[in-house]
């Protein structure tokens, strides 16, 4: 009995956590000394020119920015957001994609009209997931 209260508890756990990872935004994944934020500031360091909306973004993280939604690319688990011109979203949009653990980060600077710059070394896949991000 007590191995299938402590069974049940876990199982309750581990949803509530994936639940959680799911629903953050951007901004809280980047709080802190996380992964995500170490990855976010490497590859912010490649973003040249630095759109103003961007830098002020990086500055405390405080902005228009996306829910935190995992992705497959070729069998592998991603994390993918984004960051906005709070004025022009549709035209003005950085899509960021974290490998599974948050250790590694690539970018897509673009919007909807024009072709994204790409940051970070992203595979032709990973590009692809991105360029979709930034037109939708």
């Amino acid at each position: 009995m007590r191995f299938s209260l402590s069974l049940a508890l876990f199982v309750l756990a581990s949803a509530a956590n994936a639940t959680e990872a799911e629903t953050a935004f951007l901004f809280d994944a980047l709080h802190g000394k996380t992964p995500y934020h170490a990855s976010w500031q490497k590859l912010m360091k490649l973003v040249q020119p630095t759109p103003d909306w961007l830098v002020q973004f990086n500055k405390n993280f405080d902005g228009v920015a996306g829910q935190m939604t995992t992705v497959t690319i070729e069998g592998k688990p991603y994390q993918i957001s984004f960051v906005c011109k709070p004025t022009d979203c549709g035209e003005h949009k950085f899509v960021v994609l974290f490998d599974g653990n948050g250790e590694r980060a690539y970018g897509a600077l673009g919007g909807k009209d024009n072709e994204p710059a790409f940051f970070g070394a992203p595979t032709q896949a990973e590009q692809d997931a991105m360029a979709k991000a930034v037109k939708g």
